[in-house]
């Protein structure tokens, strides 16, 4: 297959998973959206200096006289896995949480290697390899949710309804 039927492949992929996944029921809208802006945020963090210093590198992607790296999978594909993994962990204890991150990093990594040997939509260069990929999504993935956590404690903080005996008060 074509390096560009793929990318178009992914890319309608990630926006069909982003209408499904996005708008699901489970949770609450707005905070899949958030994690959604996370995870592009935190990734471009990431992605930039890794791409900048030929770590990783995109020959084949949309838009490349703007973008170094491939938007696809910086603002679409992993925003949304960020997504789908939180609402997979959505309430689930913290060792679980933790030990649930493999089951999105791993596939994505595999698939990830994948491209990189059969495809030029990846390159690796400079000793990157597959373990620093499944570490970086593993520990972004962990990010997100940690910020997501940190979110929702402060606003039942702040939001926290009156405890009854100081609702007679009022």
């Amino acid at each position: 297959m074509k390096d560009r039927t793929i990318l178009n492949l992914l890319t309608m992929f990630g926006i069909g998973g982003s209408i499904f996944f996005l708008t699901r029921k489970k949770g609450d809208l707005k905070d899949w959206f958030l994690i959604y802006f996370i995870k592009t945020l935190v990734s471009t963090v990431f992605d930039g200096p890794v791409i900048k210093t030929k770590y990783l590198e995109y020959p084949h992607r949309y838009l490349p006289k703007f973008f170094d790296s491939n938007i696809v999978f910086l603002y679409i594909l992993f925003p949304l896995s960020c997504v789908m993994y939180n609402q997979f962990t959505y309430k689930m204890k913290p060792i679980k949480t933790i030990l649930s991150v493999i089951l999105f990093s791993g596939p994505m990594t595999l698939f990830e290697n994948w491209l990189e040997k059969n495809t030029n939509l990846v390159k690796y260069h400079k000793g990157w390899n597959g373990y620093i990929t499944f570490a970086v999504l593993s520990s972004t993935f962990l990010l997100v949710k940690g910020c997501m956590e940190g979110i929702c404690f402060l606003d039942n903080k702040i939001h926290k309804p009156p405890h009854p005996a100081e609702r007679k008060n009022l």
